[in-house]
């Protein structure tokens, strides 16, 4: 099956009197083309250059970019997005069946859940594909950082980008053995600069 990236938009929260959304629970497309640029920056050799300032956001990186780059590091992406469809229309029917069987609800009130479930339920499904390359994405990331022996990433402090380099700490902690990082916001040349310590 051919899958493919497209933003859908926040967490959606579905109940029999409509359909909401939490912001803070972002689409994870949002952050792939930073990702990916992330990848294809720190993934070359260093001859023993530990620390790396990289410009993020000089390239383009269209759905399909995205796609092909993290699958050049992950020949298993479409089984790793599969997996968390699979999951997610799992986790879909079992919302449907506690909608069902909610002895609190009437008959209307659950038939109005349980379609505002199936409403979003290629939305879920899209998110989830997302969700599936993004971490596909950063398990790539935090095999670089550990491969590479890369000691500082110095980036710009754009949302994205923090967001990023907060998934790749959480990455590294789950290693066996975990990886501990520090991060630091620090002024360079009159410019707020992110700094990631990889502390191997």
């Amino acid at each position: 099956m051919a899958y493919s990236l497209q933003y859908v938009g926040p967490k959606q929260m579905c109940s029999a009197s409509g359909i909401g959304f939490q912001s803070n629970k972002e689409d994870k497309y949002l952050y792939l083309g930073v990702l990916c640029d992330l990848i294809l920056s720190l993934d070359y050799d260093y001859n023993g250059n530990e620390n790396h300032a990289t410009q993020i956001g000089q390239r383009d990186f269209d759905e399909k970019t995205i796609l092909s780059t993290i699958r050049s590091f992950v020949p298993d992406l479409d089984t790793k997005i599969q997996e968390r469809i699979t999951k997610t229309t799992r986790d879909i029917d079992t919302s449907i069946t506690r909608a069902q069987t909610n002895t609190l609800l009437t008959n209307e009130d659950k038939d109005a859940l349980i379609n505002n479930i199936k409403i979003m339920e290629s939305y879920q499904i899209q998110r989830a594909t997302n969700k599936a390359v993004y971490y596909a994405g950063m398990d790539t990331l935090a095999f670089i950082v550990k491969k590479r022996h890369i000691k500082y990433i110095k980036t710009s402090i754009d949302p994205k980008l923090l967001h990023v380099l907060h998934s790749l700490q959480g990455t590294l902690r789950r290693l066996h053995p975990p990886i501990d990082t520090k991060m630091e916001i620090v002024e360079k040349q009159e410019h707020l600069v992110a700094e990631l310590q990889i502390l191997i």
